[in-house]
């Protein structure tokens, strides 16, 4: 269930690249947060399990708005924001620290096992990971912005400036997503568990975990996208909305229950292992859908976190 989540996650964030410029990161979550609701929803529908809800208690439905807050308002809108000001391969190095801060909460909130096995395989992943964007980082240090080219400054060290302060911004912007999904993947962990606990349905208590969750993150971040419309219009093309639904099922509807489903499964740290291994899928996802080319460096670090992953499988 871990690895389906990073592949389902892994495409969509390859599209979220192709229209990353023609939406932002709130109106994208916002919208894949919608999709979310209405798919959980028509399921809880479907199976006769709706009703189910309000067998919760207020404090179980808080700690379960409090997962996605940290998970996808915060995590996954902060991702993006730094994604789009780092771009993928350094977004994607900073928060190869998720799993050490997931394994800290763990451990003292959830009282969880830390094994030597675990912290091998989260330097492993953290290894190929930082191997497989080492290139590219490498490639642009020495590259302007897009967004700073076609401006005039008075020198280049001001330019310097502006490109060192806007970087600063991207890393504790990935700092943050780090922490913010640590926290997020702890309290999914407790709550899903909690929610099964109490209702005794298995994987159906998962899927009416995800629809509370969802309608929480759906309405907070409707309301940010609309007071974000007064001063940012909205997508006009079809291509833009066909990708942006697209990403949206395959990250919050398919992904969310294979995610749901492993943490609930698997445990916080697990899951925060294999989900930093993101990069192993995302490399030959963007190689196929956005003829991204993949070097023998991305290969070796594919190698090297493939062996993380697989010791803590086994």
């Amino acid at each position: 269930m871990a690895i389906l989540t990073n592949v389902s996650f892994a495409i969509s964030f390859v599209l979220a690249r192709r229209i990353q410029n023609e939406a932002t990161p709130i109106f994208q979550n916002a919208i894949r947060s919608i999709v979310g609701f209405i798919t959980f929803f028509i399921i809880c529908l479907s199976l006769g399990i709706f009703l189910n809800i309000f067998s919760l208690s207020m404090l179980l439905v808080l700690t379960l708005m409090m997962s996605i807050l940290f998970t996808v308002i915060l995590g996954d809108t902060t991702y993006l924001h730094s994604q789009k000001i780092l771009g993928p391969a350094k977004a994607l190095a900073i928060t190869t620290t998720t799993p050490f801060f997931t394994i800290l909460f763990a451990t003292i909130f959830l009282k969880r096992l830390l094994t030597i096995q675990m912290i091998f395989s989260a330097i492993l992943i953290g290894i190929g990971v930082i191997i497989m964007t080492k290139e590219e980082i490498s490639n642009k240090s020495g590259k302007n912005d897009d967004s700073f080219q076609t401006r005039k400054y008075d020198n280049q060290t001001n330019l310097n400036r502006i490109h060192f302060s806007k970087s600063i911004k991207g890393m504790l912007l990935a700092l943050f997503t780090a922490i913010f999904w640590a926290l997020g993947i702890a309290l999914t962990d407790y709550s899903i568990n909690q929610v099964d606990q109490v209702l005794n349905l298995g994987f159906l208590s998962t899927i009416i975990a995800m629809m509370v969750r969802f309608l929480f993150a759906s309405v907070s971040l409707s309301i940010l996208a609309l007071i974000e419309s007064t001063r940012t219009p909205l997508p006009k093309k079809r291509k833009t909305w066909s990708i942006l639904i697209i990403s949206a099922i395959l990250s919050y509807s398919i992904g969310s229950i294979f995610f749901g489903e492993a943490v609930h499964t698997a445990g916080a740290t697990v899951m925060s292992l294999i989900s930093t291994a993101l990069p192993l899928f995302t490399i030959p996802f963007s190689y196929v859908i956005n003829k991204e080319t993949i070097s023998k460096t991305s290969f070796i670090g594919i190698i090297i976190t493939l062996f993380g992953v697989i010791i803590i499988l086994f």
